[in-house]
């Protein structure tokens, strides 16, 4: 009995280094544990607050009551405001301050423009387009104003749309038929170096001067010719994240979006092949401006030009938009989206290069809708328009069938 208590008090002696070593292995295991833990919650903490920081050092322009831009660094700290750095040596672009805006066009612009994003539709309009003298209009007829106002203003619901009337008989035409859009007689004038240049490109000459005004209210702009359809808000389908967001005159995907060209120069012999790009023009007839600082400036240059060189205000404003900055030129600064060529569509796309995807009518599917179809590239625009009127918001689903791609039969 006693050896047999000796032996299980030998085996407990033994075994009691081993147990003092499994306790201390386990209370390191914990220790590690908690350790990593802490050093979790620790470093998701200090993520937050960095993130929280990036956040705040972004800088902000943001809309004001009283329709200016204000703007702040929010506790712009560190490297980003180094003296000598780079962004401080060469600074981001300021929005312009030598902007004077009628002060009635800016208590028109605050008290039309969307109350979610601060944005306004602006056409331009002057008797040319009701064309109550047939004489003075080239698309055979038809009063293109009206139709404009039919389906923005009164079929659509666009309500933030205003009209910039330039003489007495628009102002009169507007004040007995639609005297709830918003209108204002702009007193901006024709400039002289335009003198001899096309009706229509003499009115669009004013769009730039009109637009710096808007974007010094802190307000998007849609700029709108009068000789398209909507067919649904376009404003639900603009995507924002560009200086300028402008309808195509590509009617390919390729000549819409850009393609690269190239030559092969045999009398250069290894090198005489090169590469260049090919892209078509904005329509500025149909383009979204963002109020940026970079837009301002290209505004005020395009407004420049056109007031002391005569030529058309669409390839003046591409030049400046679309050419890279070279030289003494500071053109190329600011940003391009060219809208889906497929849904802010041209007439040459939806009547010729596109024609299967649009006609016939009734068998067109109903992904392939455009959200609107401008008439630039036909002369018998408002017969056209009011085809697309028919189709789109009346249910007549083959009324644009028998229209021609091009202007004359046949083609």
């Amino acid at each position: 009995m006693l050896k047999q208590n000796y032996q299980i008090e030998r085996r407990a002696v033994m075994r009691a280094p081993r147990d003092r070593h499994r306790d201390r292995t386990d209370r390191v295991c914990v220790a590690i544990f908690l350790g990593v833990i802490v050093g979790a919650l620790a470093a998701t903490y200090q993520q937050r607050s960095w993130a929280s920081a990036g956040r705040d050092a972004v800088p902000t322009i943001s809309i004001g009551e009283s329709g200016g831009c204000t703007g702040g660094t929010g506790g712009l700290t560190g490297a980003l405001t180094d003296p000598g750095g780079a962004l401080a040596l060469t600074p981001e672009p300021s929005m312009p301050t030598d902007v004077i805006v009628d002060p009635k066009l800016r208590e028109l612009i605050l008290k039309t423009r969307s109350k979610d994003r601060g944005e306004v539709m602006l056409g331009l309009a002057n008797g040319v387009m009701i064309c109550e003298n047939k004489k003075i209009c080239w698309w055979e007829g038809g009063n293109i104003l009206e139709s404009f106002l039919d389906v923005t203003w009164r079929r659509l619901g666009v309500r933030n749309l205003i009209l910039a009337v330039l003489d007495d008989e628009t102002e009169a035409y507007m004040a007995k038929h639609w005297p709830d859009v918003h209108t204002f007689r702009s007193d901006l004038k024709i400039p002289d170096a335009q003198e001899g240049t096309h009706p229509a490109n003499k009115v669009s000459t004013l769009k730039y001067d009109l637009l710096r005004q808007f974007m010094a209210t802190g307000t998007g702009v849609l700029i709108t010719d009068l000789d398209l359809v909507y067919v649904s808000n376009p404003f639900d389908h603009l995507h924002r994240d560009a200086d300028i967001e402008g309808q195509t005159d590509g009617f390919t995907r390729q000549w819409a979006h850009g393609q690269f060209g190239g030559i092969n120069d045999k009398t250069m012999g290894w090198g005489g092949g090169g590469l260049y790009a090919q892209v078509f023009t904005i329509n500025v007839g149909c383009m979204y401006v963002r109020p940026t600082a970079r837009s301002a400036m290209l505004m005020g240059r395009v407004a420049h030009r056109m007031a002391t060189e005569q030529g058309w205000d669409q390839q003046v404003f591409n030049e400046e938009c679309m050419f890279p900055a070279h030289g003494e030129q500071t053109t190329g600064l600011v940003s391009i989206r060219i809208l889906d060529y497929l849904k802010f569509a041209n007439s040459k796309t939806f009547f010729r290069s596109e024609r299967g995807r649009f006609i016939p009518g009734d068998k067109t599917a109903k992904s392939d809708t455009p959200v609107m179809i401008h008439m630039n590239y036909h002369p018998d625009k408002h017969k056209r328009m009011l085809c697309l009127i028919a189709r789109y918001h009346e249910g007549k689903l083959n009324a644009c069938d028998e229209f021609p791609g091009g202007s004359e039969p046949g083609t």
